[in-house]
């Protein structure tokens, strides 16, 4: 794996839950705590996690792909499909 692409999946994993954590604090205005506690009783956990990084990923791929960073744009995409797994682990447990 060469060091766009490394830097890529770096920045798929972590916009997203930056994008989660900045959402929680200022949309919601609670603590995190609180915020997953009430994702988990309300069976949302998921939902909001796959729309976190379904909306910052969509984002950062197009922008690499305008900008013609195709390598910096498939990491980004190798993190997306490594959260949907994750997801789906997540929700079948």
């Amino acid at each position: 794996m060469n060091k766009a692409v490394a830097k890529g999946f770096s920045v798929g994993v972590i916009a997203p839950i930056i994008t989660l954590v900045v959402y929680i604090a200022f949309v919601l205005e609670v603590e995190l705590e609180i915020a997953f506690a009430e994702f988990e009783r309300l069976n949302t956990l998921t939902h909001h996690i796959s729309l976190s990084v379904f909306l910052t990923n969509i984002i950062l791929f197009f922008m690499n792909i305008k900008t013609h960073k195709e390598e910096v744009a498939k990491g980004i995409l190798g993190a997306t499909l490594v959260y949907a797994f994750v997801i789906v682990i997540i929700k079948f447990l």
